[in-house]
């Protein structure tokens, strides 16, 4: 571009200080805004992408119709599903299962890890998931029995600088593993959190030779593991919660539909137990890509991401940069409109139409320019805030190029068509003030602007009503009180623990600042892994047509957590934690076809070989989030947590709570020697799930703010244009007898009416779009008219307090000033 039309441009900018100003802060926003949510889709879009062979990856993923009706679609699966796969279909490369359990790392007396992503696996891992192994002891990694694979970062958490390679690891109870090979990170876009890597072979090695009394491992040369047959019956019948997450790799260009049309005539090779049998199960095959966005199964390995949010964040994307866009193109009209005196003058002194363009092209460019070099920082600000930086996609510095290319030569193209139309021969004589009254264009793009930005408000409100919602209901529980603490790790398997815990409750019961101290495998806001289907009445031949989630207990957790009885008793005290009495809340009442909770009462239940009786019926509460439906629940009394580990809950008074924690932590000391008291509160944890969803609507409520402002900058450009283009009009009403009040709602009016239509337009689109995220919860709020009236009441004050201060201006400027011309 030619240096003269750079200066000049400068120079025309400089003499127009308020509109350029106003100008480059809308870009800024637009083009911060575009990339850190451009980055933060892609970031959402690239899960599982990295791996190598990404295209031929497939969880397979369980769905099963049983004869009573229930349905279960579950992303773990049989093991016998993946291994069945690989050996009967040829396109099968490999296949891997690994299942997580819930662990604690020891190294040393004094260095642990609490809550550690370990996971029971094949040798054949790397063979589907194909990270580089950075050191190793061997070649065959995850072939040594007493060996395990750590990742880079967690060797670099236990051991520092110091080679991990043969160095000893304690998990849990006390199993010993030295560190075989140190693997390359799995990057955080993936559904995969995977940070230690032991065998199938070691779990069951260790299950069969530890002595939990010693806590030794008495080696045994003559094990034997017998290798998984997915043609044995005991491949299937493993229980919900034990289940494995089950992948495949496939030859490249297999088409998927040929293997899912061939599974029923697989599994008919396969001797499935009779529940099996007669229900109709399948398989969900499941492109290792889609998993995060795509996948909302039971038993996912963590909180997916939402392909619907990703639409929303697109849709806000494009929402912002169209009113940035319209805010850019209203305040260059104008501009170009109150410089037609100087463009008339320059085509009389010989210029061309393309070197008036190409001027107005210079002024474009720069403010755009000048905008993406502020915005580059601030959005790199915001993403190392949220994200890692180094999966930043350089294809987002191409886009931004391409939006600021586009947005350079539309804010001049319109413009300069706007003026041509208009005549700068009109610009000569009359001084640049003639412009015809029947120019509507900014005041539609205004229009457009308000009814995208109250749309934006009214999903703000909305997604903030539905969070406070759920983070306000009545759960039926009470947990603001009560603390919790994963159960000693070292205590896993132990003949003693009953013992241990019965000392550990004895200590408790004699501090005043504990109310209550319960035992369970769950608690709420954590998971409930077991699923029993085959839960039957006493007297019949079938189980209950419903699966139950199913909840080791004691005693006292209903009084932990303040969860309310409607008939009968709480479980007994037990010594031993162990009794055949049962609880069952309202929807499992529902479930076994008792419309009385009364009726239900001592009644029998039978679960497998156990039979129990049900001793009371609690107030349904919400143990998971209010995304999800309350579960049919059975309420059982042993120590049969789930993957050996439960939860420790204590519910203490309002008094020295600090206090109270401290005469805890050194009870756990003096039973628990080896571990630390870690902890947490149950109200805090059940709130950290609508995470996800907070950040959303901060997001969304930072997004409406931004387009709120840069309308109003487009509102303000207008009502300058607006008010110098009438200015003649407000001089001869004044002269006529018109009072400065009337003035200002003559002038006022004029905008009000477009922010009405504006309105108007909004309330359908806002409506339709809030319903269509409310969907995905099971508990939601309403939409009530005042969210509509309350966005409706924003804009008319933001758009009247812009406006004003300009009409009040015009309609008490000399009316002398304003006809002096005629």
């Amino acid at each position: 571009m030619k240096s003269y039309l750079l200066k000049t441009g400068i120079r025309n900018l400089a003499n127009k200080k308020f509109l350029s100003l106003a100008k480059v802060l809308g870009l800024v926003v637009g083009f911060t805004v575009f990339i850190f949510l451009t980055v933060k889709i892609q970031y959402e879009n690239s899960y599982d992408a990295f791996w190598d062979d990404s295209e031929s990856i497939y969880r397979v993923a369980l769905n099963i119709k049983y004869q009573n009706g229930e349905q279960v679609q579950s992303a773990r699966n049989f093991g016998g599903s993946s291994e069945l796969l690989d050996l009967e279909r040829p396109e099968v490369i490999s296949h891997c299962n690994f299942g997580k359990d819930v662990v604690t790392i020891f190294n040393g007396p004094k260095h642990k890890i609490q809550d550690v992503d370990f996971v029971y696996s094949d040798p054949t891992f790397f063979d589907v998931f194909n990270r580089k192994i950075i050191k190793s002891e061997s070649t065959a990694v995850l072939e040594n029995i007493h060996g395990v694979a750590i990742s880079e970062s967690f060797a670099k958490k236990l051991f520092g600088d110091e080679d991990p390679i043969n160095k000893e690891i304690t998990v849990n109870e006390g199993w010993k593993f030295v560190v075989d090979a140190v693997f390359e990170d799995i990057p955080s876009n993936s559904h995969m959190k995977i940070d230690v890597i032991a065998t199938f072979k070691s779990l069951f090695y260790y299950l069969h030779n530890f002595d939990n009394t010693r806590q030794v491992l008495v080696d045994n040369p003559n094990y034997t593991f017998r290798e998984q047959n997915p043609y044995l019956t005991n491949r299937w019948q493993t229980p919900a919660e034990y289940r494995s997450y089950c992948y495949i790799k496939l030859k490249k260009g297999t088409n998927i539909k040929t293997i899912e049309a061939d599974v029923d005539r697989l599994l008919a090779k396969v001797p499935l137990p009779q529940n099996l049998k007669d229900g109709d199960m399948n398989f969900i095959f499941q492109p290792i890509k889609d998993i995060h966005l795509k996948s909302n199964l039971d038993h996912e390995q963590g909180i997916n991401g939402d392909t619907k949010q990703v639409f929303f964040l697109s849709i806000i994307i494009l929402v912002v940069l169209f009113v940035c866009l319209i805010n850019f193109i209203n305040l260059n009209t104008i501009t170009s409109m109150e410089s037609i005196k100087n463009y008339a003058i320059r085509i009389f002194n010989g210029s061309t139409y393309t070197q008036i363009f190409q001027l107005m092209l210079a002024e474009s460019f720069l403010l755009n320019i000048l905008a993406i070099v502020i915005s580059i920082p601030l959005a790199y600000i915001l993403v190392s805030k949220q994200l890692p930086i180094n999966i930043i996609n350089p294809s987002i510095f191409l886009y931004s190029a391409v939006i600021v290319l586009a947005i350079i030569l539309i804010a001049a193209f319109m413009p300069f068509f706007s003026v041509v139309k208009n005549g700068f021969s009109s610009g000569l004589k009359i001084g640049g003030q003639k412009i015809s009254q029947k120019w509507k264009s900014q005041k539609l793009l205004v229009t457009m602007q308000f009814s995208i930005t109250i749309i934006l408000i009214v999903c703000t409100i909305g997604i903030y009503k539905q969070m406070q919602f759920m983070t306000h209901s009545e759960l039926g529980f009470n947990g603001t009180q009560t603390l919790f603490s994963f159960t000693p790790m070292t205590m896993n398997g132990r003949p003693d623990l009953p013992n241990k815990l019965s000392a550990f409750r004895n200590e408790l019961e004699s501090l005043k600042g504990i109310k209550s101290f319960s035992t369970s495998s769950s608690i709420p806001g954590k998971m409930a892994h077991r699923i029993n289907n085959q839960v039957k009445a006493a007297n019949a031949a079938e189980p209950f047509p419903a699966s139950f989630s199913e909840i080791s207990i004691d005693d006292a957790y209903l009084k932990a957590y303040d969860i309310n009885l409607i008939a009968g008793e709480r479980l007994s005290f037990q010594n031993n934690w162990r009794s055949n009495e049962m609880l069952i809340n309202q929807t499992a009442l529902q479930a076994m076809g008792i419309s009385n909770p009364k009726e239900a009462l001592n009644k029998l239940i039978f679960i497998g070989n156990n039979t129990y009786k049900i001793k009371g019926v609690i107030e349904d509460y919400h143990h998971a989030s209010l995304r999800n439906a309350i579960k049919p629940t059975i309420y059982v009394q042993n120590l049969n947590w789930d993957h050996g580990v439960g939860f420790y809950s204590f519910q203490l008074s309002s008094n020295d709570i600090s206090a109270t924690v401290s005469e805890i932590t050194q009870i756990w000391n003096t039973l628990y020697p080896k571990e630390e008291f870690i902890y947490n509160f149950s109200d805090a944890s059940f709130a950290s799930q609508y995470e996800r969803d907070q950040k959303f609507n901060q997001i969304l409520t930072y997004s409406a703010c931004l387009a709120l402002f840069i309308s109003c900058l487009g509102l303000l450009g207008v009502a300058l244009f607006n008010t110098k283009k009438r200015i003649k009009e407000i001089g001869i009403r004044k002269v006529s007898g018109a009072k400065v009040s009337q003035i200002i709602m003559m002038l006022n009016m004029d905008f009000l009416k477009w922010v009405f239509i504006a309105y108007i337009i909004a309330v359908p689109v806002s409506w339709y779009a809030i319903n269509m995220w409310l969907q995905d919860f099971a508990y939601r709020t309403t939409i009530s008219w005042w969210i509509f009236g309350l966005a409706g009441t924003i804009s008319i004050a933001i758009a009247l307090a812009t406006v004003s201060w300009h009409s009040f201006k015009a309609a008490t400027n000399n009316p002398v000033k304003a006809l002096k011309d005629e």
